[in-house]
């Protein structure tokens, strides 16, 4: 059962002299919603009063206050929003003229944008994507019914839904920060070449990292089994194989098993590990990490050796990564890590099954994408194949944090522990010998 939400919502509008925020009777704006806010979603209608659409820019500050008698979960947060059409309803005021707190978060959004900043957090964008937006619509004789809806607006990326007049499915716009530029180009093709691998793309912009896309469907729901992604993704894979070489010479990173290996007594040092940090490694568990060095070592080689071919990996595929339309077609979506690796890794059957797949489940799944590879790799030898791979896929989603997106995000504490929850689980399966794990080491919600 969803839980209810109560967020109280300050927003942070700076007034183009960029000295001044908006003010209302003295104060921020403020108003409740039923969302959580943590990475956008309720954000631009919340301020009817101010302005119909508001775009999210940067979160400045939230908190989680608990949960009330009735289940309730409050929130507080401070966005720092844009307003392309204007405010209406608001004086004008300097920090220091601002209560409390609010000072301080008046400051921060009128601080100079630091280089890390993507171009999608800062003011003028929005103004700008949404004439791209209208254009490339234009030039499919589409238009809005209305403002766009954010769906998710964090450090690595930017989502609006786009409602279109006509009704019918949206379409989406999504931005991406100059470290996954990669993106746009590996959607375009893989959508272009292979069925189901991304949403049709009706229009692209590398430069700026922007994406129009189709709707493809919708994130699946408990009831639907994992077995038919498993085999979806085994069939992209095995298209993906002749793309390879074009992938490569266009500068896509090799992200396979060697890889790993080389990166592992790096991923496996103290400073990385947090040691002696809030939500870091305890020194139990970096000791019980590092005994396993060796074994994740030889997991690798084995990969290695094994006669599988390389693939163009997706380097974060879970079920929320993945959508299917109503006759059942499966899609692959957000390619942000996107590189050249090794099908297994991609392929953990914990990441493709329901919430709380039972065991038998979870041997289902992993039966229906390893009879894609049966005619190169007979079934055993897939599965103990696969047991190696369960262990080495941690490590390799753990790097895409600590060597693709924490060096690059300005805010640090976004995913500052992201990569610890995989180690944990490198810990679990191997102290399980490797058997299917239980739910407590899923992949996470991708919301608070």
């Amino acid at each position: 059962m969803t839980q209810s939400i109560r967020a109280t919502l300050r927003a942070v509008v700076v007034h183009p002299d960029g000295r001044r925020v908006a003010a209302v009777g003295g104060a921020l704006p403020v108003t409740v919603v039923a969302e959580n806010t943590f990475v956008g979603r309720g954000l631009t209608g919340a301020f009817p009063a101010l302005s119909p659409w508001l775009a999210p820019l940067r979160r400045l500050y939230f908190a989680w206050l608990g949960e009330e008698a009735d289940g309730t979960l409050v929130r507080e947060a401070v966005w720092h929003l844009d307003a392309p059409g204007g405010l209406t309803g608001v004086t004008w005021a300097l920090p220091e003229e601002l209560p409390g707190t609010e000072r301080r978060w008046a400051e921060a959004a009128l601080s100079p944008a630091p280089p890390t900043r993507p171009p999608f957090a800062r003011v003028g964008w929005a103004a700008g994507a949404l004439a791209w937006l209208d254009e490339e619509l234009g030039e499919q004789d589409l238009n809005r019914a209305g403002p766009p809806e954010p769906v998710k607006h964090w450090g690595i990326s930017a989502l609006w839904r786009v409602p279109l007049e006509g009704g019918g499915d949206p379409v989406y716009l999504k931005a991406v920060p100059a470290f996954f530029a990669r993106e746009v180009t590996a959607t375009c093709v893989l959508s272009a070449e292979i069925p189901g691998a991304a949403p049709l793309v009706l229009a692209a912009d590398e430069g700026r990292g922007l994406l129009l896309l189709n709707h493809a469907g919708d994130v699946p729901g408990e009831e639907v089994s994992g077995a038919g992604l498993a085999a979806h993704l085994a069939r992209v894979q095995r298209a993906s194989v002749r793309l390879v070489p074009g992938f490569r010479s266009r500068g896509l990173p090799d992200h396979g098993p060697a890889w790993v290996a080389a990166l592992l007594p790096e991923l496996l040092r103290g400073d990385v590990l947090l040691l002696g940090e809030e939500g870091g490694l305890t020194p139990a568990e970096a000791a019980r990490l590092w005994v396993l060095e060796g074994r994740l070592q030889e997991a690798c080689v084995r990969l290695l050796a094994s006669p599988l071919p390389e693939v163009i990996g997706h380097g974060d595929l879970h079920r929320g990564n993945t959508v299917r339309n109503g006759e059942g077609r499966w899609t692959l979506i957000d390619w942000s890590d996107v590189s050249v690796t090794h099908p297994f890794l991609d392929a953990d059957p914990l990441y493709l099954a329901p919430e709380g797949a039972s065991p038998e489940t979870l041997e289902a799944v992993e039966t229906a994408y390893l009879a894609e590879w049966a005619d190169l790799l007979p079934p055993a030898e897939g599965r103990a194949l696969m047991r190696e791979a369960r262990l080495v896929g941690e490590v390799y989603r753990a790097l895409g944090y600590t060597h693709g997106i924490q060096p690059y995000i300005e805010d640090k504490g976004e995913s500052r522990t992201a990569h610890l929850e995989h180690l944990r689980r490198v810990l679990g399966r191997a102290e399980a010998n490797l058997a299917p794990p239980s739910r407590e080491h899923a992949a996470p919600s991708p919301l608070p």
